[in-house]
């Protein structure tokens, strides 16, 4: 901080040997400080700065997997339920292919045995 006034003292002076009244020194120094002062980068802004893209990042980031995730799920879900109805369909198929040769079976042994009888 003694350091800052006594650069600022310096500076005072340096204006004031350019022709510059002391007052308008004065005042042209703390507009300069105040303009720092609110628009500097400071390891605390830079901070509050980098806090606040890497939240903004994380909810983008976490809404774009949120919702490839629910895709996903809804993918998986549409795939379960065509195999499923898929299933159904071979099941049937397989259900009617096999009454059909026990159907075929027991005609051919009914056949031998009427044959045996008459």
């Amino acid at each position: 901080m003694k350091r800052a006034l006594r650069e600022i003292s310096e500076m005072t002076t340096s204006l004031e040997a350019s022709g510059i009244e002391r007052p308008q020194a004065g005042a042209t120094l703390e507009a300069i400080a105040n303009s720092i002062e609110k628009f500097a980068v400071t390891p605390e802004r830079l901070r509050q700065a980098l806090d606040a893209s890497q939240q903004t990042l994380y909810e983008r980031i976490k809404g774009e997997m949120d919702q490839r995730f629910d895709d996903l799920t809804e993918n998986v879900n549409q795939r379960f339920n065509d195999l499923r109805q898929q299933q159904h369909a071979d099941s049937t198929k397989l259900f009617n292919l096999m009454l059909a040769i026990a159907m075929g079976m027991a005609g051919v042994v009914g056949g031998l045995v009427l044959n045996k009888l008459f």
